[in-house]
C-alpha cells in the first residue's frame, strides 16, 4: 500500500485535471475520475479506523465531489457527472465513519 503523501499527490493531480476539463471544456475525463476514485478509495483504506484525519486531503475529496455536483447541470452528461460526485461522497462518508469500501459488501448484513 502506498503512503498517504503519494495518494494525496495523485488525488491532487487527477482531481485538478478532472475539474479543469469539466469547468473549461465541459469535457468529462473518465480516466482522471477513475484515477481520483481509486486514490480516494485507497485513502479510505489508509485512514480506516483512524481517530484523527488529515484535514486537507479529506477536504480535497469533498471539494472535488462538490464541484462535480455543482458542474453537473452544465455538463454534456449531467447524470454521469452526478454519479461520479455521489461515488466520491460515499467514499468521503466512509472515511468519516472510519470505514472503507471493503467494509460494505452488497447483500451481506452489517450486523452479525
Amino acid at each position: 500500500m502506498r503512503s498517504l503523501e503519494s495518494v494525496a499527490a495523485e488525488m491532487r493531480s487527477s482531481g485538478s485535471e478532472l475539474v479543469v476539463a469539466l469547468q473549461t471544456n465541459k469535457e468529462i475525463k473518465q480516466q482522471s475520475f477513475e484515477h481520483f476514485d481509486r486514490a480516494s478509495r485507497e485513502l479510505a483504506q489508509l485512514l480506516r479506523g483512524s481517530e484523527q484525519l488529515p484535514r486537507q486531503i479529506v477536504n480535497d475529496l469533498y471539494i472535488i465531489a462538490k464541484t462535480l455536483e455543482n458542474e453537473a447541470p452544465h455538463s454534456i452528461d449531467s447524470e454521469q457527472v452526478l454519479k461520479m460526485a455521489y461515488a466520491l461522497y460515499m467514499t468521503f462518508d466512509l472515511i468519516l465513519l472510519g470505514e472503507s469500501h471493503e467494509d460494505r459488501q452488497p447483500g451481506v448484513p452489517r450486523i452479525s
